[in-house]
């Protein structure tokens, strides 16, 4: 079982819904995610869940709209719940690790960190405020999985 497994997501035509994406791309560099299993996805999809299953712990790192000041980080704890959408390509953080637990049997401890978006429109570029929030949300799944590291 690997130790931990982080997933980048959002749409990365979308200004700072991509924040998980370019989050995503940052880690590969980054010594401390040297045995993590890092991936960028445009959206959350069902076919996540077996690699969701082998993990000990799981981080997403998603943008969202609101909730504090442009650039915020916040931190909460997934709990799985029986996904509703097994045959959907789109999926929520709840009913992934729910998913992986009924499929695979092991639903691991999994957090998202978040970034309070300032602007969706069109674009490839973060604004200001998430692109600075970057190096916080390294640290942050960097000390969520050192915390957790058989979770």
């Amino acid at each position: 079982m690997k130790r931990g497994l982080v997933i980048g997501y959002g749409n990365s035509l979308r200004a700072d819904d991509g924040v998980g994406w370019h989050a995503a791309m940052r880690f590969a560099s980054d010594a401390r995610f040297a045995d993590v299993d890092v991936v960028a996805r445009q959206q959350l999809t069902p076919e996540l869940a077996v690699d969701v299953s082998s993990a000990r712990a799981v981080v997403l790192v998603d943008a969202r709209m609101s909730g504090g000041a442009p650039g915020s980080i916040g931190v909460h704890p997934v709990t799985p719940r029986a996904s509703a959408s097994k045959m959907s390509h789109h999926m929520d953080p709840s009913g992934l690790i729910g998913l992986a637990q009924e499929l695979y049997g092991h639903a691991p401890s999994a957090w998202v960190v978040s970034v309070c978006g300032e602007s969706f429109e069109e674009g490839e570029k973060l604004s200001s405020a998430a692109a600075a929030a970057l190096p916080g949300v390294a640290d942050e799944v960097a000390r969520l999985l050192s915390e957790h590291p058989n979770a």
